[in-house]
Formats: C-alpha cells, structure tokens, sequence
C-alpha cells in the first residue's frame, strides 16, 4: 500500500507543478496550434504570421511567430529570411548548431489601446531575452552579449506603457541570446493586463527560482549538520555520503540558477555541472553503502563516473550529453536503491519506509528532468530534482536520525544493564572483601597467638626449662635454689615484658625502655646493682612496628639478665641517642666485662639472631674505664640503612 501511494505521488506530484504554473487561459484567446505540429514552410516576406487579434482584457497565449537568425541591436527588416515556426520553438529544429541571436515576429490587432499597464510574459526564453514593441526597446532585461544574464530558468515579465500600443495591427520582437550548453529556444508568450501576468509570473518565479533557493539554503544546512555527525564518527562513511551530496547539490543548483556568473561563463556551467553530477553520485554510493558491507563494481563505477563526467562535458559540451551523463547515473541509482529496498524489506528496517519514499519520489523526478534533458518532455517543463531531491535528502536524514535515536536508546539501556551489573559486582566485591578482611583478622590473630606462643617459648619457656633443669639435677649435688629462683624471676619478667609489648604503640621506642626500667629496677636493686637513666625524649620510630619493637626488647631483655647472672656490676647506664639517622641504645655496666671475645651462648646467639632480623647491627664493646657496653645501633628511617651488620 506504501509504494503504492509513493508510485501516485510520482506520476501526480509533477503533473501538479506543470499545470500549476502553467494554467490554461481561456481557449478562445489561445493563438497557437499544437505544440509539436509541424510549422509552415514559409520564408522571407511571405512568413508572416497572421495578425491575431487580443481583447482588452483577460491573457492572451501567442503560440506563433516568426523567426529569424540576427545579429545587432535592432530588429531585422521585413525583408530578411524570417521563417514561420510554432512555439516552442527549439533552434535544434531549425537551425542545428546554431548559437548567437535569434528574433522572434508576432503580430497582434488591438480594437483600442488599453489604459492600464500592460505586459509581456516570457515563461521560458534561454538564454535571456529582450522585448521590443512597435519598434521600441522595454525594460531592461540582463546582458545579451557575452557573458550573457543567466535567465534562462528565470521567467521574465516586461511591462510595457500605453504609449507603446497602437490602435489596430502591433508588432512584438522577442530577441533571444543563446549561452553555453543548453536547449535555445523561445516557449509561447503571454500579454495583457500586467496584474494578472505578475501573479503568474511571480507563482511560476517562486517554483523556478526563489524556491530552489530556498530549499538549497535548508539543503545546504542539513548537508553541514551531517558533515558535522560524520567528522564526529568517521567510521559512518554512508553519512559522510549523504552530506557530501546535499552540500554538492544545494551549491550546484544554486550555481544553475544564479543569473550571473561569478566567474567565466564556461568554468560557471561547468562547475554548476559538475557539483550536481558528483551529488547524485555521492547518493548513487551512499545507497549501496546503506545495507552494509561493500559492492565493488557499483562503487569502481561511481568513482569512474567521477572522473568520466567533467571530461565528457568539456570534450563535448552539450545538452545531449549531459542527459546521456545523468542517464548513466540515473541507472547506478537504480541499482543501489534496489539493493536498499531489498536490504530493508529483508530485514524490516524500521524507518526503511522513509527511504523508500524519498527514494521512490527521486526516481520519479530523475525521469522526469532526464527527459527534459534529453528533449523528450515540453521545452518549458518545470525541474522537479530541485525539490525532490533536498526532500530525499530529508528522509535520508530521518532515516540516519532514527538509527541515532535507536542506538541511544540500546545504549541507555545498555548502560542501566552495565549499572545493574555493576552494582551487583561491587555488592559481591564488598561480600567478597569482608570474607577476607575477617579472614585476615583471623589470620593476625593467628599470628599473634602464634609470636606469643614463640615468644613464651623462646623466653619463657626457656627459663622455665632451665629452672626443671636446674631442680632436676643429676649430678646429685643439691640445688642452688638463688639460680633457682634468679631463672624463675627472669621468666616472669619476660612474661610480663611481653604482656607490656603488646600494649605498645608502634615505633615508641622511650616507652619500650620505660617498660624495661619498670620491670627490672625492683632486681636490679635487689643485686645491689644502680639503674642510670639516660634517655632523652624522642619522636616516633617510622620502622618501629610492633614485630621491631618485640624483637628490641627481648634483645634488651637479655643485655639485663647477662648484666644481673654475669657481670658483677654496681651500676648500669641506659642510654638513647639519634644521631646522623642513626638509633643507638646502649647498656653500660662496670663489672667484670667478657672473657670470651664471641661468646657462643644460647642468648647471646639469639640476641645476633634477633638482631638480624630487624636490620641491627649488636656489637660488644670495652669502654676504657672497664666493663661492658651492648650497643645496638637501627637506621631510623629506611633511606638510611647503611648496611648494617648482626654480626657481635
């Protein structure tokens, strides 16, 4: 039913221009036989056209006149080889090749002059014209000598005053100047009232001439709005097509129509040719680009026709061969709009019905204007393609604007899946990460139970094995109950140490000595042994974390109990200093000092080992005043390690 209705809209839409602007007058006013009958073989004086006789009123249609090939200013003499013709009147019927100037004689009989303005109404005159009444020059109507006023699309109206009207027998020239490629000619003229001519006129201008300008203005914007969607997606080569063609087209047309030149006359039609040619051509691809996918030989044509079309018109500039060039694309056309259509039907495009119109009414106005080209319709028939083709252009753009519109849309809703999805991924990620942020928790306690356990171990559980040792003596000798209780007391004091360690903050390194003077002060005066306190306040160590600070103190732990089980000492110096990055933390006593210079003991190789781990360097030396100092020296912070040495 669609196609249908677009065939009608095909055959009617131009049959309605034609009659719209070429309205019938009153038949018994109408001086011309058929069009397409032949003409009177008369010539010279005897080709007098008959005098026809024009009421005062109403439109009178001249369809006779005779012609003549001239050439000046003024209209020839009775005399000359004037040849009686019917219009329209094309120069390729009487004078093949023929370019220059050529008048036309009409004859008509008025029964008294009229008292308004009357006028003369030349629907179709190519290239331009000029009238004269009764031997008298009207208006003013363009250049009629190289380069010649354009109007050959421009219908002319020329007023003529009451003072050029004779009672009785008048005579009217119509001097016609050829242009560059065209069908020259003269169509049938109009006079009478010039009220009634300026209406027909100014319907048949409108169709012709300002409304090709303003459709080619709309063209022309459209053409850029997707040049622009097209510079933005480069990948969209079919709209690239389309703008492409509705830029050439709108320029080309308006070129066509412009009644003069803005350059020489041949590089004017010829551009104007050549931007309408690459147009359709531009559309011939954008069809067969349409369903996707590429055809090879449609667009090796297309691309041929390019090239093959400028230099075809310049080697053989003439109507003719323009028609044969548009005939040749009007038949790539088809194809790729077969090729469309079946894309469309088979797959149930939606908008596709779009394309199919425009597409329908572009094929129907293509034929129409051919034929016009080629001489096959009425010389002074109306171009259709001038609006046909921005309205294709427009369902074109329908067509591309309903695919964006349906992208957006999947894409809204491809984005709220993605959002949806996402969510969900982010709720399993936020299940998934407190699954393992418990089971890190677990795994720290773990790990905490596991370095107090090591730590009683190693501590602890040390002393408190020496001391069954020490009860389970084999020897039989009886139990130094002091070392006894020396070895229990140095296992609670780790015990507590241990509990202190854990209620650390990380890198107080002042409070992890504070701790150790709490703790071992009561046996340290109990030995008779004197605690000196020597540390300043210092800021947080940045590598004191809780492990550091644990292995620090156990190392400390045992300088102490060496001091108290070994030594002898009266006094022990405590001391903290920060100097060039470095953490150095001694223990000073007086007594006896070293008697092995590597000491191999248990607690002593635990305390190197320690020591290793957290990036130390232990070393035992004489002071000179006698005794024993363990220093221990740490970089404080990472950058200022300086390889430092476990080794005692």
């Amino acid at each position: 039913m669609a196609v249908l209705c677009c065939l009608w809209l095909v055959v009617t839409w131009p049959v309605a221009v034609y009659a719209h602007v070429h309205p019938q007058p009153d038949a018994s006013v109408h001086a011309s036989a058929h069009p397409h009958a032949p003409a009177p073989a008369a010539h010279g004086a005897a080709a007098l056209s008959p005098a026809v006789r024009v009421p005062v009123s109403g439109v009178s249609v001249l369809g006779e006149a005779c012609v003549v090939v001239g050439a000046g200013g003024r209209p020839p003499d009775v005399e000359a080889p004037w040849l009686h013709t019917r219009l329209p009147h094309e120069w390729e019927q009487t004078h093949p090749g023929y370019r220059g100037t050529m008048w036309y004689r009409f004859r008509v009989r008025l029964d008294q002059v009229p008292t308004d303005t009357w006028a003369v109404y030349l629907p179709r005159a190519v290239m331009n014209a000029q009238v004269w009444v009764n031997g008298v020059a009207m208006a003013y109507t363009g250049s009629m000598v190289e380069p010649v006023t354009r109007n050959w699309y421009v219908p002319l109206l020329v007023n003529v005053p009451s003072s050029a009207w004779q009672p009785g027998e008048n005579t009217i020239y119509v001097r016609v100047a050829s242009g560059y490629v065209s069908r020259h000619g003269l169509a049938p003229i109009e006079i009478g009232p010039a009220a009634l001519l300026a209406e027909r006129q100014g319907q048949r201008r409108w169709v012709q001439a300002d409304g090709v300008l303003v459709a080619n203005i709309g063209l022309f914007a459209l053409g850029i709005v997707m040049a622009i969607v097209w510079l933005r997606d480069r990948e969209q080569l079919p709209t690239g097509y389309i703008s492409a063609a509705a830029l050439m087209w709108s320029l080309g047309t308006t070129v066509m129509v412009t009644p003069n030149p803005l350059t020489p006359l041949v590089l004017w039609e010829n551009l104007a040719f050549f931007l309408v040619a690459w147009s359709l051509l531009m559309i011939c691809l954008y069809y067969h680009r349409y369903p996707g996918g590429r055809v090879v030989w449609p667009e090796r044509v297309a691309q041929l026709m390019i090239v093959v079309a400028p230099a075809a018109a310049l080697l053989a500039p003439s109507a003719r061969t323009m028609g044969l060039i548009f005939a040749v694309i009007y038949v790539l056309a088809l194809s790729g709009f077969a090729r469309a259509a079946a894309h469309i039907v088979r797959h149930r495009i939606k908008d596709g019905l779009w394309l199919l119109l425009g597409t329908v009414l572009m094929i129907g106005a293509a034929t129409h204007d051919v034929a016009i080209q080629l001489g096959w319709a009425a010389f002074d028939a109306v171009y259709v393609l001038p609006f046909i083709a921005p309205l294709n252009v427009c369902c074109i753009f329908i067509t591309l604007a309903g695919d964006y519109s349906r992208s957006r849309r999947a894409l809204r809703e491809l984005n709220r899946t993605l959002t949806a999805r996402v969510a969900q991924r982010e709720r399993e990620l936020r299940d998934s990460f407190a699954r393992l942020a418990a089971m890190e928790r677990a795994q720290a306690v773990s790990a905490e139970r596991s370095r107090i356990l090591k730590d009683m171990h190693d501590g602890v559980g040390a002393h408190l094995s020496s001391a069954l040792r020490q009860l389970q003596s084999s020897t039989g000798e009886p139990v130094d109950l002091p070392l006894v209780t020396q070895t229990l007391r140095d296992s609670l004091d780790q015990l507590k140490l241990s509990i202190d360690a854990m209620h650390l903050q990380p890198g107080d390194v002042v409070g992890l000595l504070a701790s150790l003077r709490f703790r071992m002060t009561p046996r340290l005066k109990a030995a008779g042994i004197e605690l000196v306190w020597d540390v300043p306040e210092l800021a947080a160590w940045p590598l004191g974390t809780p492990p550091v600070l644990r292995h620090l103190q156990y190392i400390l732990f045992e300088g102490l109990s060496n001091v108290l089980q070994h030594s002898g000492a009266t006094r022990l110096v405590l001391t903290a200093r920060l100097e060039g990055g470095l953490l150095d933390l001694s223990l000073i006593d007086n007594g006896s000092g070293l008697t092995d210079e590597h000491p191999r003991g248990q607690g002593l190789q635990s305390m190197v080992g320690r020591a290793a781990v957290i990036g130390a360097r232990l070393t035992f030396l004489r002071p000179a005043q006698g005794g024993l100092e363990l220093r221990l020296t740490l970089p404080w912070q990472a950058s200022d390690w300086r390889g430092l040495s476990s080794a005692a």
